[in-house]
């Protein structure tokens, strides 16, 4: 399989670098790419990622791309992440696309791993969750999540507000236990991981059902709820 992995966040002036988050995604890689010789790698990397840490990504089985602009994303969040990068993924003829940030391309038309270091509520966190995810609301989350082929969470509170709260199916929302990335084994966790990659091949879409007591129907569905009404009576 050709498998992109979303690696800008190792870079130290990537706007929103977390280093929890950034060991992580670099732990992940060395693992995967110690290990896994069957897949082939595309690394998608900021083009401000010093060079010691960008050589060690050098690999046979890799190939090493830039996110362009990626200075301006801070300025143009959704349209980068969106669009631009969408347009990127698409031109790399991937198999599979792996963001261990959390990123979920929602025009990409192709399959979508992902790693999701918090998941919010929607309610409390609301400040957060229009931050970081844009959409700003629980359907628009779950819309978003649909996309992805399946969900790693670092810890089984996040699993249950993904699927209780935004619907996700269990079947693909995997606890990967790594609150602290010191304590995780490495080699076992990048062999779990290519195991869900390997899964995607033969799976379909996902259907998601979003249901939200909150959410009032739109006046587009108010006119044909009105229609199908009116039918019903003749």
């Amino acid at each position: 399989m050709r498998i992109g992995i979303d690696a800008h966040i190792l870079s130290p002036e990537h706007h929103k670098h977390h280093p929890d988050i950034a060991d992580y995604t670099r732990s992940l890689l060395q693992a995967l790419l110690e290990q896994d010789k069957e897949n082939f790698y595309v690394i998608f990397v900021d083009a401000r990622l010093p060079k010691a840490e960008l050589d060690l990504l050098k690999k046979d089985n890799t190939e090493i791309r830039h996110f362009p602009f990626a200075q301006y994303r801070a300025y143009l969040p959704f349209f980068y992440s969106h669009m631009l990068v969408s347009s990127l993924l698409t031109t790399a003829r991937l198999d599979l696309f792996h963001s261990p940030e959390g990123l979920i391309p929602y025009l990409y038309p192709g399959k979508v791993v992902t790693t999701f270091h918090w998941v919010p509520t929607g309610e409390r966190d609301s400040n957060v969750f229009v931050n970081t995810w844009m959409l700003g609301a629980r359907v628009g989350f779950s819309a978003l999540c649909r996309k992805a082929s399946h969900i790693l969470l670092r810890n089984g509170k996040d699993r249950d507000i993904l699927c209780g709260v935004h619907h996700y199916p269990e079947g693909r929302a995997h606890v990967i236990q790594c609150s602290d990335c010191k304590t995780v084994d490495w080699k076992e966790h990048a062999k779990e991981v290519v195991d869900i990659y390997k899964s995607t091949k033969k799976e379909k879409p996902i259907k998601v059902v979003v249901k939200d007591e909150n959410t009032k129907p739109t006046l587009v569905q108010r006119v044909l709820r009105f229609k199908a009404s009116k039918k019903k009576t003749l």
